[in-house]
């Protein structure tokens, strides 16, 4: 996307400037579909299957107007926060960084609460203790629009004083939200196909530098998960990693993970330990059409959390990986048994 490209004050301009035309237009639309209700109601009369469709699109529709809400949301109180730190000159303070971290931990459930309310979505939480301290490093499982809302959630959730840096792909700052406190976060925002992966690889590892009671998050898959992308990741592997093949070909819900990054955060962070985020329940969230076919979700979302000790992490990098990839398998085994679960 060229909008991209431009510097941040100039992209974020442009798209705060179409922030709130965007809402009015979803208004204005979400209106429009809600008139029809009496019309699709007769028609029902006739076929059941329209009535569904036209409820269907008017929750989606409610769904980005709460979302396009958040943004305006997130927007103001960046702007708020800026002014209290003096033009930013504080930004870098533990108050002022425990402050963006809460507002996004705010923001995050917002979305999620959405996903709950317009969409029919149930996110079944778990024991979240383990986060309420770091140094850690999250490796998170992302199949979803909305998967990546999970380590913010879950760790504001545990309560504790932890301010989490994220790895995310430069694609996520069309969200102006996203984008400002993004920036002013310790987060990496990394550029696919950068021609320069040597320099991706190096501020990913300086991110977990001097993590102290912080922690960072990955999603090593790169992508959402796609059996057309599976096989695609295990020629890949096949041709460069033969050895590695047999630990992964039989992996049925997760992509295997892309090592560099999440090496390069491990021999960093020595010192950190690995929680290993999964969930089932997001599969039906992957793009605007899977979400419209599948309201209402009557599948709740259930999330894993293993949080593995730093004195088990093999210091050798090949032995690393391997244990990567176990712990990764474990996770693709879960995903199995809560779906045999749920199909009962």
């Amino acid at each position: 996307m060229r909008l991209l490209n431009f510097p941040s004050p100039v992209r974020r301009s442009i798209i705060i400037v179409f922030l709130l035309p965007g809402l009015a237009v979803s208004f204005v639309c979400v209106t429009l579909l809600l008139l029809f209700v009496p019309f699709g109601f007769i028609k029902s009369l006739f076929s059941s299957s329209d009535q569904d469709s036209l409820f269907r699109l008017i929750r989606l529709s409610l769904m980005v107007t709460w979302y396009l809400i958040m943004e305006c949301f997130g927007v103001l109180v960046a702007s708020v926060l800026w002014v209290s730190t003096f033009g930013g000159y504080f930004v870098k303070a533990r108050w002022s960084q425990h402050t963006h971290g809460r507002v996004q931990y705010v923001w995050t459930s917002s979305i999620l609460f959405g996903v709950r309310v317009f969409l029919g979505g149930h996110v079944i939480y778990p024991n979240c203790s383990d986060l309420q301290y770091g140094p850690f490093i999250i490796v998170a499982q992302h199949r979803s629009f909305f998967d990546a809302t999970i380590p913010s959630v879950l760790t504001g959730m545990a309560g504790g004083d932890v301010i989490l840096r994220h790895i995310l792909k430069s694609d996520l700052l069309i969200s102006p939200s996203l984008d400002m406190f993004g920036h002013r976060l310790p987060n990496y925002f990394v550029t696919r196909n950068s021609g320069n992966p040597e320099k991706e690889l190096e501020s990913i590892q300086s991110l977990s530098q001097n993590l102290g009671n912080d922690a960072c998050v990955i999603f090593p898959e790169g992508t959402f998960y796609s059996i057309k992308r599976f096989d695609k990741a295990l020629s890949h592997i096949r041709k460069t990693e033969p050895d590695r093949l047999t630990r992964v070909q039989g992996l049925q819900h997760v992509l295997p993970i892309h090592p560099g990054g999440l090496q390069a955060l491990i021999q960093a962070a020595p010192e950190a330990d690995l929680v290993f985020i999964g969930h089932r329940g997001f599969e039906a969230f992957g793009s605007f059409q899977e979400i419209l076919q599948n309201i209402p979700f009557l599948t709740p979302v259930h999330i894993y959390i293993n949080r593995v000790s730093n004195t088990e992490i093999p210091t050798d990098e090949d032995q690393r990986l391997k244990f990567l990839d176990e712990k990764w398998l474990d996770i693709d085994r879960w995903n199995d048994n809560i779906s045999k679960k749920d199909s009962k």
